[in-house]
């Protein structure tokens, strides 16, 4: 809960309990606690937000008023019933009890030295007609939100996500601030960019603590929305694209059942669309860098561009990567490789961030249950086709013990209830120092020719890291430690 929020409990407290034990007039003390009471409500209103989360608080507030007004006209105004003021307690527990289940949580402070600032461009690509089912047969639309260095240090704080971007449960993250300054100047200088790809019904900013972190140590770091792919993404004209409409490539066992084939011919053609998507956006960053009348001219390093995304977002920055000769590098967030760059492999420096694998039953991929069967074969194929391109290419994976798939988003952050998160067993706050620095230390090694400690150490500074392995590709033996 925030600071208004909390004084507001605190100022409304005395009140009730002294209407549950002592059936007698309020001194002033109450009376003046229960105004402030209100006042910090309609100054929460106005300057924090509100969210469902807080409405049983918010009803016991406007309720007090009752018994407020009793107070300054008895003869007018009957004395509120014992059940009354029960009831006023239970709204504040069942309040209290939600903002604990889904807080307005605070993700981490970037690590890095500077400011961070944010801001969401609209783009059309005239080239390419929009072709998801169920989308409008217009021309395509990307969205980007890029997240920079800054010279500001005070400004208005950006809020986690757009209204529009919510659905009924996550309505509070429209009003939730995070770090970075809404449209906050950029600092001064030349700065490397990274894309980062959401996962298959993700969104641009699943992975703010990430995106905020890495763009605190000068990166310009460009939160791709791919429509009609994203949950939920509000367009330039305030249309919303909802992706929750296709079929969902992670579902093995719900409806509609595919087959292996039917599911890699779904993967590729959302790989060949998100690519796009992104080669068309480094065009767009090329040309605002050269604009004369841009905010960004002379601040993107084209020549230095880096690409990771969060499972299948992971194997559209690998794709990338093999295919734009800008791409230099690419991070998979706990995913596998498809599409060409399954097949063919990634002669780039790649890294796998990785929690531990799921664990099959011998002879799953044979499995007479088509959901258990393609989902084993997938996890098999990928396994092998990144293990391929590792050997041949070279490169980095870690496997790090206690996070589950959702530790590489923000939604660890959501809920303390892990049927609510979705993480592993270790806190996500820890989950998220351990991932920063992995891919910080990748991408400044990669992108700035900086060597990096964490990358070469024969022991991970953090006892979560299971495994830690480096190929060097066919010119020498992996090493692995």
């Amino acid at each position: 809960m925030r600071t208004l929020e909390w004084l507001m409990v605190v100022l409304a407290a005395p009140a009730i309990v002294w209407m549950v034990f002592l059936r007698r007039p309020w001194p002033m003390w109450i009376r003046l606690a229960t105004d402030l009471a209100v006042v910090v409500f309609l100054a929460h209103t106005a300057f924090e937000g509100v969210h469902w989360q807080m409405a049983p608080i918010y009803l016991a507030i406007l309720l007090l008023i009752y018994p407020l007004l009793r107070q300054r006209f008895p003869s007018r105004i009957a004395a509120p019933p014992f059940v009354f003021s029960i009831f006023l307690v239970l709204l504040v527990m069942t309040g209290l009890s939600l903002c604990y289940t889904l807080p307005m949580f605070r993700l981490p402070k970037p690590s890095g030295p500077y400011a961070v600032g944010t801001r969401t461009l609209y783009f059309v690509d005239p080239s390419r007609t929009e072709m998801h089912p169920g989308a409008p047969h217009i021309q395509r639309e990307v969205v980007a939100q890029l997240w920079y260095p800054s010279s500001a240090l005070t400004g208005k704080r950006a809020v986690y996500r757009l209204w529009k971007e919510t659905d009924p449960r996550s309505t509070y993250q429209a009003v939730l601030p995070v770090d970075a300054l809404q449209d906050a100047p950029l600092a001064n200088g030349r700065f490397p960019i990274v894309l980062f790809n959401h996962a298959w019904r993700g969104f641009r900013n699943r992975s703010t603590f990430m995106e905020q972190d890495l763009a605190s140590h000068g990166f310009v770091v460009i939160g791709v929305g791919h429509p009609w792919n994203a949950a939920i993404m509000q367009l330039h004209d305030g249309r919303v694209a909802d992706g929750r409409l296709q079929v969902d490539l992670g579902n093995f066992y719900g409806p509609p059942a595919l087959t292996l084939e039917q599911h890699e011919a779904l993967a590729d053609s959302e790989m060949r669309i998100q690519t796009d998507d992104d080669r068309f956006l480094l065009d767009e960053l090329t040309k605002l860098d050269q604009s004369p009348n841009s905010p960004w001219t002379g601040h993107l390093d084209l020549t230095h561009v880096g690409a990771f995304g969060h499972s299948f977002g992971g194997a559209v920055s690998a794709e990338l990567a093999r295919e734009d000769p800008r791409v230099r590098s690419a991070i998979l967030l706990d995913g596998i490789l498809t599409g060409p760059v399954a097949e063919l492999g990634l002669s780039k420096p790649l890294f796998r961030i990785m929690a531990e694998p799921p664990h099959f039953a011998p002879g799953g991929e044979n499995s007479p249950d088509l959901g258990t069967r393609v989902h084993a074969q997938s996890s098999l194929l990928g396994e092998k086709q990144l293990s391929a391109s590792f050997e041949h290419y070279g490169g980095y994976q870690v496997m790090i013990r206690g996070i589950d798939h959702e530790n590489f988003t923000d939604k660890g952050f959501f809920s303390p209830f892990h049927s609510l998160s979705g993480i592993g067993s270790i806190p996500q706050q820890r989950a998220a120092t351990i991932i920063t620095a992995y891919v910080n230390a990748f991408f400044i090694q990669t992108l700035l020719n900086q060597p990096q400690t964490l990358l070469s150490d024969q022991t991970s500074p953090f006892p979560e890291v299971l495994k830690f392995q480096h190929w060097q590709g066919v010119e020498s033996n992996a090493s692995q430690h």
